[in-house]
């Protein structure tokens, strides 16, 4: 089996016929602006369901702080003197967004946040559509897309997670850019300064976006031996042009990253960017969580970690199509490798040419593969801190849909001698995930596969409601308690929300007039959380519970006033 070229059928059938393949091509754009506009409408008509997670409130900090230095034409510095330290290593593009359109006032400043944050989180799956239809073909998209969005560990985080969302959406559409521009023979002037700016925003969003960098070379290299070994010495020139686009490509990442990162613009671009990148790497961050039932520490990670997180917390479906998908590409690797061996045999290193061109042809496809598995096995050898599930590497998820697509195109002339089981399987499967994600709302993040035990089997061995937004879940609960019973009406009752170190800021998210209470002796009412059990050990009475498929993820306690008092 060779390798997929970029502009050849890679389905693993044969090229339908014209009429077939519009009618194929519209019926597909169609069902995915179906759910492109479904999962637009739910994620907007629920934004407002979810509460600060424990990172927002920081982020909701740094925004403002961020825009004051460009507003006061970067004479504010409180972006570094006065919010929570190390936050000015993260890029605050995404942040200084959300606080521009909070000042607008159109909805409350949280539901604001969660709204723009699902939108780019979105945008950011849009990107996969095209990525897997040119490498891998007809209705890839659409398969990659839904495999995104019915994974409930994604799909929860889009909301939320306020850092690795917009990273997401960076490092989709600059893969996308990058496979785009490896497609041309020679880069184009329009898709160089899209890559440029795409993969600047990148690295401008977190450090690990300078990995694009990787993706870009690598696809450009491929590009430049296609040029010399169609053309030889007469190609010289494209060799050229493509070194120089490559070279244009990373100037312009590296100026937008400059004017996007204040962190960047106080000091030696580079030497600031190496401070930041080294930080990450070696995060002093130690903490004990459950990792398949055993405590595992932050900084001391065994190598199968996030393969092994992958593995609870993608969907059943999704994994086996992942690996089948990987199958399909290990084989075509192997097979290439088996091509150079014997072209080696038979005529030496002069036999190499048609391999290599094969090679060359796949470049896309190879750029895709490097995105998916490439951060993992950086992370892994890096032995980097590590913890919140995979939350660090959600941006992967979608480049493994696309390898999850290439498994089903793979299957499709199988499955069509015998079409009614699978489908009815498959919309089965959906039907599950779906009720699932329904049921967890607005905890669909915690959604655990079959492998784990689901959310009851896995709960306690594993790092589930991380975020804590079970909280603001029982802080609705215990409105309507407090509103039923009548009380508090003169003198507002005293609430603890245990949010590690967030305690004194949880009253933003209160809809009563309500006092955020920071010591436990103090509170009439305390809210537990899966990660902060602030009760244990205190005489307040367990009132209420936010469960889910029978396993509690937020306590609610009574305390002084709360039992009467």
């Amino acid at each position: 089996m060779a390798l997929e070229r970029v502009d050849g059928d890679v389905s693993g059938f044969a090229r339908p016929k014209v009429g077939l393949a519009f009618a194929a091509r519209h019926a597909e754009m169609l069902l995915v602006l179906l759910v492109f506009g479904v999962a637009l409408v739910i994620g907007l008509a629920t934004a407002a369901d979810y509460g600060l997670s424990t990172d927002e409130f920081n982020t909701d900090e740094y925004g403002p702080k961020a825009l004051a230095w460009y507003t006061s034409a970067f004479a504010d510095r409180s972006q570094f003197e006065t919010v929570e330290e190390y936050l000015w290593m993260y890029g605050p593009w995404f942040q200084v967004l959300v606080a521009a359109v909070q000042s607008l006032q159109l909805a409350s400043p949280i539901t604001v946040r969660h709204a723009l944050t699902f939108l780019f989180g979105l945008a950011g799956l849009a990107a996969v559509v095209p990525m897997a239809r040119l490498t891998v073909g007809y209705w890839a998209g659409l398969t990659a897309l839904a495999l995104c969005l019915l994974t409930g560990y994604l799909y929860g985080n889009l909301f939320f997670a306020p850092i690795d969302v917009p990273f997401l959406f960076a490092m989709s559409w600059s893969t996308l850019s990058i496979v785009l521009l490896v497609r041309q023979e020679v880069p184009s002037w329009r898709l160089t300064l899209a890559t440029g700016l795409t993969t600047g925003l990148a690295i401008a969003t977190r450090t690990g976006g300078v990995i694009t960098h990787v993706y870009l070379v690598g696809g450009m290299s491929l590009c430049a031996l296609e040029a010399l070994l169609r053309h030889g010495r007469a190609g010289y020139g494209q060799l050229r042009q493509i070194a120089s686009h490559t070279l244009l490509v990373i100037i312009i990442a590296w100026l937008t990253a400059i004017a996007l990162w204040p962190w960047l613009q106080i000091g030696n671009p580079l030497k600031q960017f190496l401070e930041a990148y080294r930080h990450f790497a070696t995060l002093d961050t130690s903490f004990e969580f459950q990792n398949w039932g055993r405590l595992t520490f932050t900084d001391q990670l065994p190598t199968w970690y996030i393969p092994g997180q992958l593995l609870a917390r993608l969907p059943e479906g999704f994994l086996a199509l992942l690996l089948l998908g990987m199958a399909v590409w290990i084989g075509a690797a192997g097979s290439w490798t088996r091509a150079i061996l014997g072209a080696l045999r038979r005529s030496g290193v002069v036999g190499l040419r048609p391999v290599a061109a094969e090679l060359a042809g796949s470049r896309a496809v190879l750029v895709v593969g490097v995105a998916a598995f490439g951060p993992i096995g950086v992370l892994i050898l890096q032995g980097s801190t590590l913890y919140d599930g995979v939350r660090h590497v959600l941006f992967v998820i979608p480049m493994l849909a696309i390898v999850a697509a290439r498994g089903l195109a793979g299957l499709l002339p199988f499955l069509r001698r015998l079409p009614i089981v699978p489908a009815a399987l498959g919309v089965a499967h959906t039907a599950v995930l779906v009720l699932t994600l329904v049921i967890l709302h607005p905890l669909e993040y915690i959604a655990m596969n079959g492998l784990a035990g689901g959310v009851a089997g896995a709960y306690g061995r594993f790092d589930l409601d991380y975020w804590s937004m079970a909280a603001p879940e029982a802080l609705r609960r215990l409105e309507h308690r407090i509103d039923a019973e009548g009380r508090f009406a003169s003198d507002p009752p005293r609430v603890l929300l245990c949010l590690a170190w967030r305690e004194q800021l949880a009253g933003v998210m209160f809809r009563r007039n309500w006092i955020a209470e920071t010591h436990v002796e103090e509170a009439d009412y305390l809210i537990a959380t899966e990660r902060w059990p602030c009760a244990d050990g205190t005489t307040a009475a367990l009132v209420d519970e936010v469960t889910r498929f029978g396993r509690p993820f937020a306590k609610i306690y009574a305390n002084h006033r709360g039992l009467g008092e």
